[in-house]
């Protein structure tokens, strides 16, 4: 929409891996190891986290979800993008 949006580091890491697996489900774990890193020792709830952070930047006031959640798969980009 040619609107600047503010994202953290990790929010704009997280961003640009869905953009390099655009359409594919990605789960928690692959995101925690590729995104984070393997050292990374937290739980999978930082990347629930991280995708509600971004999700809310992305969507602004459109009511679009760019992010969608497949339940017990994990999440994906949408493909419209």
């Amino acid at each position: 929409e040619g609107r600047e949006i503010r994202l953290t580091a990790k929010e704009f890491l997280l961003l640009k891996y869905f953009i390099e697996h655009q359409g594919r489900v990605l789960s928690r774990d692959i995101l925690l190891s590729d995104v984070w890193g393997y050292a990374y020792t937290g739980g999978t709830r930082t990347v629930d986290v991280h995708i509600r952070r971004l999700r809310k930047a992305l969507n602004g006031n459109t009511g679009q979800d760019l992010i969608r959640t497949v339940r017990g798969g994990g999440y994906s980009l949408d493909n419209s993008i």
